[in-house]
């Protein structure tokens, strides 16, 4: 019981600190294959686009999208 208590307190903590962070990608590396996308993504023609993402700190951040676009190439 104790391990669910520290796993809610971590959790809880965590989204109290949560922050959403802009990462910039080039529009050609992102795949939209019909499934939504798990952030928000906005874009102008010629930009790099602007991918929204929810994190504790910028690298974090970064680090989420560089995984989520590594997992569309598979």
């Amino acid at each position: 019981m104790t391990d669910i208590n520290n796993l809610t307190a971590v959790a809880i903590e965590r989204a109290k600190y949560l922050q959403e962070f802009a990462v910039f990608r080039d529009m050609d590396t992102i795949v939209f294959s019909g499934k939504p996308a798990p952030y928000s993504i906005r874009h102008n023609m010629g930009e790099l686009a602007e991918i929204t993402v929810p994190a504790m700190s910028q690298d974090e951040a970064e680090s989420r999208v560089d995984a989520w676009l590594q997992g569309q190439r598979v």
